[in-house]
Order: C-alpha cells, then sequence, then structure tokens
C-alpha cells in the first residue's frame, strides 16, 4: 500500500492529517512536504490520524516530532489518534507518549479539548487537565 496524505482543514487554526500506508524514509519525505505546507499562515493544531498506518520508521517519528516541536514555537500542539498497537510500542519504545498528546479516537481527543477549553473559561488556566 502506497503512502498517502490526506488533508481536512478544520479551521484556519487546526488541521486534521489522515495519514496510510507504510512511513518509511522515503514516506517520511513526503510526509515533511505535506505537514510543511498544512502548517502554514495560523495553524496551530495538528492532528494526525494514525489508523491506516502500519509502520512507521525513525525517519517519520523525526518528522512528527519536527512537527511537534514547529507548533510549540508557535504557541501551539499536535496530537495523534487511532495508533495501531504496533505504532504506539515505537512511540513507547522511544518514550515519546508522554510528550506528545495521544488519544484513542477522536471522541476522546474531543473530551480532552472541551476540559482545556473549559478550564481556560472558567478560570483562565492553561495547565494539562489530563
Amino acid at each position: 500500500m502506497a503512502f498517502t496524505v490526506q488533508l481536512e482543514q478544520r479551521s484556519s487554526s487546526a488541521v486534521t492529517l489522515v495519514l496510510s500506508g507504510k512511513i518509511d524514509t522515503a514516506a517520511a519525505e513526503k510526509l515533511d512536504v505535506e505537514i510543511n505546507r498544512a502548517l502554514t499562515g495560523p495553524v496551530r493544531t495538528a492532528v494526525f490520524d494514525m489508523e491506516g498506518v502500519d509502520f512507521i520508521a525513525s525517519a517519520g517519528v523525526g518528522v512528527l516530532i519536527k512537527a511537534k516541536t514547529r507548533l510549540t514555537r508557535k504557541g501551539g500542539d499536535v496530537a495523534m489518534i487511532n495508533l495501531q498497537p504496533q505504532i504506539k510500542k515505537v512511540f513507547e519504545i522511544i518514550q515519546m507518549l508522554p510528550a506528545l498528546n495521544v488519544f484513542e479516537s477522536v471522541r476522546e481527543l474531543d473530551e480532552y479539548l472541551t476540559r482545556i477549553q473549559d478550564r481556560i473559561v472558567e478560570d483562565g488556566d492553561f495547565t494539562d487537565v489530563g
């Protein structure tokens, strides 16, 4: 299966990238180009839907970490959803899961974002509400 990236613009500040296939070294280069294209302008949040990803090489991990670093500098963040068990294990092995926001589903991500926004509205506190 060839690697593909489908871009879904959720708002002017949020984008979802639906990834599918193997993220090997060649695919990581393509992913990097697509991420750079997606993160232009006011985009501060990128969600990577990893449901269709069945393999990720270190180059792919590096591209995702680069995206997180870029958005963190802009005051934004990255979230990953729908990780296959073998992909989740890769991030556990390199001890990146605590540094990345990983969610089982869009519903879980939405619940997390709702809690953050509710806290900001209630008391202006933007700390992780886990």
